[in-house]
C-alpha cells in the first residue's frame, strides 16, 4: 500500500527507539534544499510557506482550476517543491528551485544575486493574488467556486483614520496587507512593535482650514489566519548605503491582537533570519515548527534549515537565539478554544 505523506513523513522524522539523536538528525535532512549560488533567500521563503500547512492544503485543493491556466505556472511548481520536499535526490530539487525561481514574474529575481527575502515573499503572494480574478471566472463557467489561499489566509483588512490637528476634520480608509512593517526600537518585544505600529502617529497633509499636519492611526478591521510581521532590519543611509539593524527583538511564542471586530490568539510557527553584517551580504536561514505537531500537542519540536542543512531545534531556543538576526515572522492563529486572553 502506497504511503500518505504524513506517514511518510512521520517515518523519516521520527526517530525510532534503538535510534540515537544523531540518526534522527541525519534522518531529517531529506528536508533541506540545495543552493547551487545566491538562492538561500528562497530557500528560507519557501521552507515558511511549507510550514503553513492549512494555506498549503488551500492551493493543492483547487489544483483542478489552477492546473488550467499557464498563468498560474508559480502555483505548479510551488506544489512540485512540496511533492518533493521529502526527496534526497538533489539534482531535482536543484531543477525545481530553478524552475519556481523562474516563474516570477518580477524582473528583480531574474539575475544571480542575492535578494531580500521580504520583497521575494512579497512578490510570491501578489503574484498568486493577482491569479484570483482568471481563476474565479474559470470556476464560475464550471459551475464551481474559488477561494484565494493567500486572501484566505494572510490577507489583513486595516482602517486608517486621519485627521487634521487643526479642525478636526477626519477620512478614513480601508487598506490591505499580506504582512505588516514594523520598525526596531533595540530591545523591545514584537508584541509592544505591534502597539507601536497601531499608535497615532502625525503625518503631513494640507487640509482646507490651512493645518499642514494630521494625526493617522491604523487599526485591525479583520484578522487573518496567518500573520507576517517583518522586522525593518535594513536602512537605507545616505549617499545609497544599506544598514542592517542589528538590535535585539524579543520574540514572543504567542501574540493577543484585537480587531475591530474580536480577538485574535497567535502562535509563533516560523522565523526567517538574516545572518550577516550588512544588506548588501549575508545568508537567510530559517526556523520552522514541526508541521506534525498540532494545537493539542505539548511538543515543542522546531527544525532549523541552512540550505540542505536541517537541524531540530525548539521554539523556545528559537526565540532566545534569533533576537539580533529575525527578519520576517510568520505567527498562526489558535483556534478559539485555545485562544487564553489573560
Amino acid at each position: 500500500m502506497r504511503q500518505s505523506f504524513r506517514e511518510k513523513r512521520r517515518e523519516e522524522t521520527t526517530p525510532r527507539p534503538s535510534d540515537s539523536r544523531t540518526s534522527s538528525v541525519q534522518n531529517i535532512q531529506c528536508l533541506g534544499f540545495p543552493n547551487p549560488g545566491q538562492i538561500c533567500y528562497i530557500n528560507s521563503c519557501l521552507q515558511s510557506l511549507l510550514t503553513l500547512e492549512d494555506f498549503v492544503r488551500a492551493i493543492s485543493y483547487q489544483e483542478h482550476l489552477w492546473n488550467l491556466i499557464p498563468e498560474a505556472a508559480l502555483m505548479r511548481s510551488f506544489m512540485d517543491i512540496k511533492r518533493s520536499h521529502l526527496s534526497d535526490d538533489a539534482h531535482l530539487k536543484i531543477s525545481l528551485l530553478a524552475a519556481f525561481k523562474n516563474t516570477i514574474w518580477s524582473p528583480e529575481f531574474q539575475d544571480l544575486q542575492q535578494k531580500d527575502a521580504h520583497e521575494l515573499l512579497t512578490s510570491v503572494l501578489e503574484q498568486m493574488r493577482w491569479l484570483s480574478p482568471m481563476l474565479q471566472a474559470i470556476a464560475d463557467s464550471m459551475g464551481k467556486s474559488y477561494s484565494c489561499p493567500v486572501e484566505d489566509h494572510m490577507v489583513l483588512k486595516m482602517v486608517s483614520t486621519r485627521t487634521c490637528k487643526g479642525c478636526g476634520l477626519g477620512s478614513t480608509r480601508e487598506e490591505l496587507f499580506t504582512t505588516l512593517s514594523l520598525d526596531i526600537p533595540g530591545g523591545r518585544s514584537v508584541g509592544q512593535m505591534l502597539q507601536d505600529y497601531l499608535t497615532e502617529k502625525e503625518v503631513e497633509y494640507n487640509c482646507e482650514c490651512g493645518t499642514t499636519t494630521s494625526g493617522q492611526l491604523l487599526s485591525f478591521l479583520t484578522l487573518p489566519r496567518v500573520l507576517v510581521l517583518h522586522l525593518k532590519r535594513f536602512r537605507f543611509t545616505p549617499p545609497v548605503e544599506l544598514r542592517k539593524i542589528h538590535d535585539p527583538v524579543i520574540i514572543l511564542r504567542e501574540l493577543v491582537v484585537s480587531s475591530n471586530q474580536d480577538i485574535g490568539c497567535y502562535n509563533l510557527v516560523s522565523t526567517i533570519n538574516h545572518i550577516g553584517l550588512t544588506g548588501e551580504d549575508g545568508h537567510y536561514i530559517c526556523d520552522g515548527v514541526d508541521r506534525d505537531v498540532g494545537e493539542e500537542d505539548p511538543t515543542d519540536r522546531w527544525f532549523s534549515y541552512n540550505d540542505t542543512e536541517v537541524t531540530e531545534t525548539s521554539g523556545d531556543s528559537v526565540c532566545d537565539e534569533r533576537k539580533y538576526t529575525s527578519y520576517i515572522l510568520f505567527y498562526r492563529r489558535q483556534s478559539d478554544r485555545h485562544c487564553d486572553m489573560h
